[in-house]
């Protein structure tokens, strides 16, 4: 891979270098990271005032289940999700330890802000771990996405992600199924992270590059700003484009690579070997067959 910055590349960090100093004046510090912002997305002053904009959302009051990144400027709002009854898809920091879900069914009530932060949710009687393969099982399908962001334009193009890794949740849960490419995605940040390129003298950046989520709606404390026709990608997960080092360290893609070689397997009759075969299984048909025998193992039913 090359290590030369391509023009937007370019134009990207220039504008992330000037919202950064702003930011330092909003930003809510992290008790690990402190102002460390490329370590984690921070909570800001009245994001409160944000998060009543979200739950005025049409989308959001018709949810039912709502995926929410793990990101510090968004706490409130699991808080508040589970208040409303609405179930909470959230991942483990960086994806790490795969995918918690919050049920305010299934919590104690004194337990929904405990639960709402990352140090919480994964604690016994709290959040419930999931797999891949048990949202499909269970069929559990999100009604809206929200997720933070340290830059993003006017347009609804994330400019600076930060560590949530949405796009790739995305990506997921599209070729899933647990999304559809019109489940709203709402942004949420500080109205200093929102820029208008043409206003510092800059080109606009458009939702170009592969696996883009353009956001619908971009919320600040100040109000809502609606995106039309926001820019989602459709295509199924190409693992070859996949890099390694991601493959090696986010146990979702592992397991959703693991699922696809094993619908593939079965789709070809199964592990069907001549006597006489003796070829070694390749590194790659080594793990996909783990794979394919810890999830034959811990669910009844093979996914059609």
């Amino acid at each position: 891979m090359s290590h030369a910055s391509s023009p937007e590349d370019k134009l990207r960090r220039s504008i992330w270098a000037r919202v950064y100093k702003d930011l330092l004046h909003q930003a809510i510090p992290d008790s690990r990271f402190s102002y460390d912002f490329l370590s984690f997305t921070p909570d800001f002053r009245q994001s409160d005032s944000a998060i009543r904009h979200v739950a005025g959302l049409a989308c959001y009051q018709a949810a039912s289940t709502i995926l929410v990144t793990p990101d510090n400027s968004l706490e409130g709002l699991r808080f508040r999700a589970l208040q409303e009854g609405k179930r909470v898809l959230v991942s483990t920091y960086r994806m790490r330890r795969g995918f918690v879900l919050l049920d305010p069914a299934k919590i104690e009530e004194r337990l929904w802000r405990y639960a709402a932060c990352l140090d919480g949710m994964e604690k016994p009687g709290v959040g419930r771990a999931v797999t891949l393969a048990q949202l499909r099982e269970e069929g559990v399908r999100v009604d809206v996405c929200a997720t933070g962001a340290l830059v993003l334009n006017r347009q609804g193009v994330v400019i600076w992600e930060g560590q949530a890794l949405f796009e790739v949740q995305w990506s997921i849960f599209h070729d899933l199924g647990v999304v559809q490419t019109n489940t709203p995605v709402v942004a949420v940040a500080h109205a200093c992270q929102v820029v208008e390129e043409a206003a510092l003298g800059m080109e606009s950046i458009l939702p170009t590059k592969p696996g883009e989520v353009q956001c619908d709606l971009v919320v600040t404390p100040e109000g809502v700003l609606q995106v039309h026709g926001a820019v989602k990608p459709t295509e199924q997960m190409d693992f070859t484009r996949v890099d390694s080092d991601a493959l090696d360290n986010l146990p979702p893609l592992q397991e959703w690579k693991g699922i696809k070689m094993m619908e593939q397997i079965m789709q070809q009759g199964g592990f069907k070997r001549s006597p006489e075969e003796s070829r070694i299984p390749s590194a790659e048909e080594q793990m996909g067959i783990r794979i394919v025998e810890k999830l034959m193992k811990s669910h009844h039913t093979l996914p059609s």
